[in-house]
């Protein structure tokens, strides 16, 4: 994300692109946006639709000019659904307490940003927080259920019902590092040769010694390696990355709880060993997110979601300034893959738009979301702002965006159809040129491999209240422990132990359970 940051998240967390169309169900569709909009574009021509307003609740950075891209977006939305749109956006920092505060107390609201691991999009459908939209897509979005693959659709369905729009996006889990260009180049650092986390160790210290205005490795609560990154371990997450219960890549039947694992010691420790080597941020265990650090261009290394790197590029005849330049265009960084592409169902899940279950809009809410992956001009307003203010178009599909315009959200994978994106600073040079660089990672969905559980979904409603136990302890110790900000040899047992009274093993066994039968169902 975010980072796809949060990466990813994440980030969580840097990623564009363009449109594409395809005969096959399985491959992205774009609908040209000069073209009826599919069922809601018929349903506004055929009826007098009453005009009404939809809120729309999304996480980012603070922009300043935020009202010229509702009213923008609002000129092109309102001539097609008669429908408003009030962009309700959030601090990353401040969002997932900001909508428990919502949800908790059944504020009207109507559209909502979630995710299988941030407002965990799971959880609170077993809370009834989101409205069942089956019927809503078929009747008012049928271009969109088309230009989604079906392994997206099955990411977010739970008990057989759908709750949320996925993005489609560059969703295969690949995992590795980016590195500032001028520091693996000024001092000659083999950034190639990099195959696990640990292997960064001499780099940060590089950095540490001979780069006192840098800090050596992004850390805050957003870009966690174990909870953004459980391939990296061996692990895949089920239901969300911190919830206790995740399957080993090489097993695939057993679930287990991923913190009494050997690698999440072995990784508490080496961050240990890097927070007290200064590697880290002091406050890196209370940080809710980097974005000021990445704009200033302050990390040296940091946690990558890279499912297409900088070696990628350069096979495929593209010159790739890097991810970090999506953040700051003068700052361009090596992107290194050591994990390669996965499709996991919490990477298909990674970023969803819902509709809340109290929205009094639920129809046009729709109609707007069928806009938002179909129309590229609804999308790109919302992604990239207002051309000639915040960005300029530098060619047909690729754009400069304009750093003092007051709208710098770097989030194409936040809504809608990533397929419809242009292409900015931090995209490879010539990926716009017969959507080179669109066909690499939509091929790469595809066909990537697929997960053992890929398309499991486990329902935390008989565990509600384990969870929410769980969530507190996680929330009380872990992030002070995975930031290595205390010793583990002495908080781990004690967080473990947190967990087992809080019902991590009630959580496992009701994950296996679900697992077990879903396996048998889908022999």
């Amino acid at each position: 994300m975010k980072m796809k940051k949060l990466l990813g998240i994440t980030a969580a967390l840097s990623i564009v692109l363009s449109g594409c169309g395809t005969s096959s169900k399985e491959e992205p569709t774009a609908t040209d946006s000069k073209k009826p909009e599919g069922a809601a574009t018929e349903q506004t021509k055929e009826e007098a639709l009453k005009p009404v307003e939809l809120t729309y609740y999304f996480p980012n950075s603070p922009q300043k000019d935020l009202q010229s891209v509702e009213d923008a977006l609002n000129k092109l939305v309102q001539p097609k659904i008669n429908a408003t749109i009030h962009l309700k956006l959030i601090d990353w920092g401040a969002y997932e307490e900001k909508m428990k505060v919502v949800m908790g107390a059944g504020e009207p609201y109507d559209l909502v940003w979630t995710a299988s691991n941030f407002n965990n999009y799971f959880q609170n459908v077993a809370n009834g927080a989101y409205a069942p939209l089956d019927e809503l897509i078929d009747k008012y979005a049928p271009d969109t259920k088309k230009g989604i693959p079906d392994k997206f659709w099955k990411a977010v369905t739970v008990k057989g019902q759908i709750y949320g729009v996925p993005v489609f996006q560059q969703s295969t889990a690949g995992y590795g590092y980016e590195i500032q260009k001028t520091v693996a180049d000024k001092y000659k650092l083999d950034w190639k040769s990099v195959t696990k986390l640990s292997d960064l160790t001499p780099f940060l210290e590089t950095v540490k010694k001979n780069e006192p205005n840098l800090i050596p490795w992004e850390y805050s609560q957003g870009v966690d390696p174990f909870f953004t990154a459980p391939p990296m371990f061996g692990l895949e997450s089920l239901g969300d990355p911190k919830t206790p219960g995740d399957l080993y890549l090489k097993d695939g039947s057993k679930v287990i709880n991923q913190y009494e694992t050997p690698e999440f010691k072995e990784y508490v420790t080496m961050m240990r060993d890097w927070y007290t080597k200064g590697y880290l941020r002091k406050d890196a265990a209370t940080l809710k997110e980097t974005s000021a650090d990445r704009k200033a261009g302050k990390n040296a290394l940091v946690l990558g979601q890279i499912d297409l790197g900088t070696e990628d590029f350069e096979k495929a005849g593209m010159e790739s300034p890097g991810r970090m330049s999506n953040f700051n265009k003068d700052v361009q960084s090596y992107d290194m893959q050591f994990v390669k592409p996965l499709l996991t169902t919490d990477k298909a899940a990674a970023t969803i738009t819902a509709i809340s279950a109290n929205s009094p809009n639920k129809e046009r809410a729709m109609m707007f979301l069928n806009l938002l992956n179909t129309d590229k001009e609804i999308y790109n307003t919302l992604v990239w702002g207002v051309e000639g203010k915040h960005y300029k178009k530098v060619a047909e599909n690729r754009i400069e965006t304009n750093a003092d315009g007051g709208y710098q959200i770097f989030a194409p994978w936040e809504f809608g159809n990533m397929t419809l994106s242009y292409l900015s600073e931090g995209d490879p040079k010539g990926g716009e040129v017969d959507n080179k660089f669109l066909n690499m990672w939509v091929d790469l969905n595809k066909n990537a491999t697929p997960s053992n559980a890929l398309g499991f979904v486990f329902d935390f409603t008989p565990v509600k209240t384990e969870k929410a136990n769980v969530d507190a302890a996680i929330d009380e110790l872990y992030y002070a422990i995975s930031s290595g900000s205390v010793d583990p040899e002495k908080y781990l047992p004690q967080f473990l132990e947190k967990l087992k009274t809080a019902g991590a093993d009630k959580i496992i066994a009701e994950k296996q359970k679900q697992l077990d039968a879903w396996k048998a169902e889908n022999k």
